[in-house]
């Protein structure tokens, strides 16, 4: 077991999802497996025992997590524990359950995958729009400061400004998510990447530059592996397994029988730790959720990028809500016009 703690603990609390996104299947798990939904109990050991490990960040995640019953109580011995707790939803149940999350969630996101309403519900495969303004209503009268999740796609490329512009408007981050690449799905293409690293300095925008980096670099190299999934995140499954070395190419589902400390510490996990990024189907892979964390384990062009881009993120989340009253939004952006990029 490596001498560093895990960053992050992705907890898939359900597989169900009430969308059927065109860049991810996860719904076809539910669909063909039909896994029931974690069990509280289970959460909360696990939720204990991955502090104990070190564990700062935990992802409720699925699916669409707000499609489970128990998220607040989830959320609730999250935050008691310490965790910073994350949450990314399609927003059509946001609305009706924004009360009980409100306050719990550190970083609540809401995917938006277009600027046009048409082109989002069918990336969605769900009347999701509409729901996506009524959340950010809702959000706004409950004081929470959601962020707007973006995954570029080549079809949904000329949506980045627009939804740049929104995000300006409300004083919210637009994280700009570049769909992945690996094996079994093909990436952003050079052209894409560019009007990217265009667009990644723009007041509000977070777009990590060490993704397109990576993306730029053909991914991870097996011979010189970049990636360190097992090493920087604890994958638990709704059915109560320990996911190695990742989620998308789970090689291992490792019962955690009571203690997730006993099956982060077995054989079984050091091994997947020590051939973490250089298994055959590691080659090129670009996954974001697992690269974020593992820039932070080597020092090297991607890691001060990465933390450039927290940096960024950080300043214009809390710290520039907190410039002297006297300054104006105006004055805080000034020099910078969206509309001369690209």
């Amino acid at each position: 077991m490596s001498f560093f703690p895990p960053i992050l603990l992705h907890y898939y609390i359900t597989y169900r999802c009430n969308c059927k996104c065109t860049f991810c299947d996860i719904w076809r798990i539910d669909e063909l497996c039909h896994v029931g939904d974690a069990g509280i109990e289970e959460v909360r050991r696990n939720l204990t025992d991955a502090r104990k490990l070190g564990t700062r960040f935990v992802d409720f995640t699925g699916g669409e997590p707000l499609l489970h019953p128990q998220l607040p109580d989830m959320l609730e011995q999250a935050k008691n524990l310490g965790f910073k707790t994350s949450i990314t939803t399609n927003c059509i149940l946001y609305p009706q359950r924004a009360k009980e999350l409100a306050g719990s969630v550190d970083f609540l996101h809401f995917s938006i995958d277009s600027s046009d309403s048409h082109q989002h519900d069918s990336i969605r495969s769900a009347k999701a729009f509409s729901r996506v303004g009524e959340s950010i209503e809702t959000a706004k009268r409950l004081g929470e400061v959601p962020d707007l999740l973006f995954t570029v796609t080549e079809e949904n490329m000329d949506s980045l400004l627009p939804l740049a512009e929104m995000a300006q408007k409300l004083r919210w981050m637009l994280i700009v998510n570049p769909v992945f690449s690996h094996q079994l799905k093909r990436g952003l293409n050079a052209e894409i990447l560019d009007r990217l690293e265009a667009v990644a300095n723009a007041p509000y925008v977070y777009l990590n530059k060490a993704f397109l980096r990576l993306r730029r670099n053909g991914g991870n190299s097996i011979n010189k592996p970049r990636c360190r999934a097992v090493t920087s995140t604890i994958v638990v499954s709704p059915e109560n397994e320990m996911l190695l070395p990742c989620f998308h190419f789970a090689q291992s589902k490792l019962p955690i029988n009571g203690s997730l400390l006993r099956a982060r510490k077995s054989k079984e996990c050091n091994a997947f730790e020590a051939r973490q990024g250089r298994f055959a189907f590691c080659q090129g892979c670009t996954l974001n959720c697992y690269f974020d964390p593992s820039f932070a384990y080597k020092l090297d062009r991607y890691f001060y990028e990465s933390l450039a881009a927290k940096a960024k993120y950080s300043w214009y989340k809390y710290a520039l809500r907190r410039v002297s009253a006297g300054q104006s939004r105006n004055e805080a952006l000034e020099g910078f016009d969206i509309g001369k990029i690209g």
